[in-house]
């Protein structure tokens, strides 16, 4: 009988401790996850602290950028008063017509009295090419003007002077120098310009165009 209790007891008590090392290990293993939820969590916390305090730098960054930005937008809006002239491809056929006045009236007396301004002598003529009489075949995103070559008489450093100076001229020009020949102060040098202007704006759309042998046309 007593052996009999003791063997139930033994199963009471190791049942007991089973139920408690159960227990344990469940609440151990709820915790450990509960830990390493709380660590991910830390982290993530920690990287976000860190990204929001870099937010001062970040808006800072961004102000000066946007404050460089507006500079050069100023700085570019002169320079294209300064060396563009006012032409706009919105409406074909008007802009056509501003660049012929623009190559007519402006650039090529612009271009003609320009060298000797500087010092120079100029022996050779400058013809601007014609202007373009269809509207829908200029390209309307740069215009190229081959103004053609030149030769200028002057000293070395009058000649010198006079290349650096086309840097004021205000129009945008490529000088592409050619050769510099004979002795100073009577030295000639040939070179040829380039005048490249770009049109403001978006061009419009082309312009239906009279062909031959259409009604009403001539053939």
């Amino acid at each position: 009988m007593g052996a009999s209790k003791l063997k139930t007891i033994h199963v009471i008590i190791i049942g007991c401790l089973a139920s408690i090392l159960v227990g344990v290990g469940t609440y151990f293993l709820v915790i450990k996850k509960m830990n390493e939820s709380i660590a991910g969590l830390n982290g993530r916390l920690a990287t976000a602290t860190e990204e929001f305090n870099k937010r001062p730098r970040v808006l800072a960054d961004l102000e000066a950028a946007k404050q460089l930005n507006r500079t050069l937008e100023i700085k570019y809006a002169k320079y294209l008063r300064a060396k563009m002239p006012p032409i706009s491809f919105q409406d074909r056929a008007l802009g056509m017509i501003a660049l012929w006045k623009e190559e007519v009236e402006t650039l090529g007396p612009l271009i003609r009295r320009w060298p000797e301004s500087t010092g120079v002598t100029m022996t050779s003529s400058v013809a601007i090419p014609s202007p373009p009489v269809d509207p829908n075949a200029i390209n309307t995103a740069f215009i190229t003007i081959p103004v053609g070559s030149f030769t200028v008489v002057g000293d070395f450093t009058t000649l010198l002077s006079h290349i650096r100076s086309w840097n004021k001229f205000n129009r945008l020009v490529q000088v592409d120098v050619g050769s510099l020949t004979g002795p100073s102060p009577y030295m000639t040098l040939d070179y040829t310009v380039t005048v490249y202007i770009f049109p403001r704006g978006e061009a419009g759309q082309t312009i239906p165009m009279a062909t031959a042998g259409q009604p009403g046309q001539p053939g």
